[in-house]
């Protein structure tokens, strides 16, 4: 799988860490680039799978806990799972809806104005680099009023697919 990673963020955390970059690891981080944002579990798997399936779940798994920890890639829990995605070049956060799944990204100079003052007000030094922030986007807001109501699975971990006419 020839997939170049998108930034070069990845690549100097790489060599900053004195990390092992291993077959396996090279591959797992290629195609979480190639996936883009949110991309879950099962994706990932099945798609290094294809390309090398001697790679097993737990190989998969690990990794994708490592990369985390290291700031290689961001893993975010959304309704019903976890989603990743390759640690950007600009840092960004993303406001997601949850009733149609409609993602903003955010400045993070936008988002630090909130901690500075939770700091202010709380004392708390908020320290992560990339969050999602969930609630009703403009039009869901407008058709739902300010009521969240039943909050929706994600579309990526619902059973079955949603079809026209589905309540999200």
């Amino acid at each position: 799988m020839t997939i170049a990673y998108p930034n070069t963020k990845v690549e100097r955390r790489i060599r900053a860490l004195g990390f092992r970059l291993t077959p396996q690891r090279d591959l797992i981080l290629r195609v979480v680039a190639a996936r883009g944002e949110h991309a879950t579990f099962d994706e990932i798997y099945a798609d290094v799978r294809k390309a090398a399936p001697h790679v097993s779940a737990a190989t998969v798994y690990r990794n994708l806990e490592t990369f985390s920890r290291y700031r290689l890639i961001h893993g975010n829990e959304l309704a019903g799972g976890k989603v990743y995605e390759l640690a950007s070049e600009e840092i960004h956060h993303h406001l997601i809806c949850h009733k149609c799944w409609m993602d903003v990204k955010v400045t993070d100079a936008e988002v630090r104005k909130l901690f500075k003052v939770l700091d202010k007000h709380t004392g708390f030094l908020v320290l992560g680099e990339h969050y999602v922030f969930m609630g009703l986007c403009p039009d869901c807001r407008r058709e739902f009023g300010d009521r969240l109501g039943r909050f929706s699975m994600y579309p990526k971990f619902r059973r079955k697919p949603i079809k026209k006419g589905d309540k999200v």
